[in-house]
């Protein structure tokens, strides 16, 4: 976890991440943003959210970045964002946080006209006929995953041969959690999901990302540029958000039929990818430079 110098108030920027994370020797993308921010007269420490000994209120200003761990301790998290809210400045606030938690942000955005991937929401204690679903709809595949998920958590991909595991799956879920059940975009997988990063509400930089799911025909993760088609999509779903953000990444997908759905708007603790694109680290650090101007 470092030195752990935060401790003594001495930055002024909490980065902040789950413990997991905080090795600020080996995170390249602190390593990238304590420099940058340094050109700013900033300095800034990686802190872990769960770190009972830290002092919120020494810092000028929270952004939180890997708290990936935050799906299996959500209610916690949310009691130390409104800690954090209350002793300091959090980015991005505490109202997009707790909205963004929780993949029923999809349905606002849906009803804001943005197209998403198509959706059959479950909720906790439900049961719900898979088979029969997937035959309504007629989705040879389809992908499982909880409301509150990151890293694919507990995501499945079912196939029409798989559905006998892929129900005891869902069942298995929804005694406790809040389910969403979607076809599987197969452009995943051929010409690749993209992950439109924003800082200050501006496009940043695009990047490829490689398939959580499925055989992949496509590139490694890396950067790509920045596509006038795909930027007007995800410009519309960053018009969509009630709030400011300082950060956000709007990953998106082709349907069978072309068009471009959107799969994730991630407003949390989504990785950015500062270490594919040389000027992000600089944007990234303006960015959170102007909210102490």
């Amino acid at each position: 976890m470092g030195d752990r110098a935060y401790l003594n108030g001495s930055a002024d920027i909490a980065l902040v991440a789950d413990a997991d994370n905080c090795d600020e020797a080996h995170n390249r993308e602190f390593l990238a943003l304590k420099a940058e921010m340094a050109a700013h007269g900033l300095s800034a420490a990686l802190v872990a959210w769960d770190d009972p000994a830290v002092d919120w209120s020494a810092f000028r200003l929270c952004v939180i970045r890997a708290t990936w761990d935050y799906r299996l301790r959500l209610p916690e998290f949310l009691a130390w964002g409104e800690r954090v809210a209350a002793q300091s400045t959090l980015w991005n606030p505490l109202d997009l946080v707790r909205w963004n938690t929780h993949k029923g942000y999809l349905r606002d955005l849906e009803r804001q006209g943005v197209a998403i991937v198509p959706t059959v929401w479950a909720p906790r204690g439900s049961s719900l006929d898979l088979a029969s679903l997937m035959d309504e709809r007629g989705w040879t595949q389809v992908v499982i995953k909880p409301a509150v998920s990151a890293s694919a958590y507990a995501t499945r991909l079912v196939t029409s041969d798989t559905i006998t595991q892929g129900r005891a799956h869902l069942d298995a879920l929804l005694v406790e959690r809040d389910m969403m059940i979607q076809p599987f975009l197969t452009s995943v997988t051929t010409t690749g999901e993209r992950s439109l990063v924003y800082f200050d509400g501006v496009l940043s930089h695009t990047f490829l990302r490689s398939p959580a799911l499925g055989s992949s025909n496509t590139a490694d993760t890396g950067l790509i540029p920045n596509d006038a088609e795909e930027a007007a999509f995800a410009g519309r779903v960053m018009q969509a958000v009630s709030g400011e953000t300082l950060y956000a990444r709007v990953d998106i997908a082709r349907d069978d039929a072309g068009d471009l759905r959107l799969m994730e708007l991630e407003l949390v603790e989504p990785w950015l990818g500062l270490d594919l694109a040389p000027e992000a680290p600089a944007r990234f650090a303006a960015a959170i430079a102007r909210r102490l101007a």
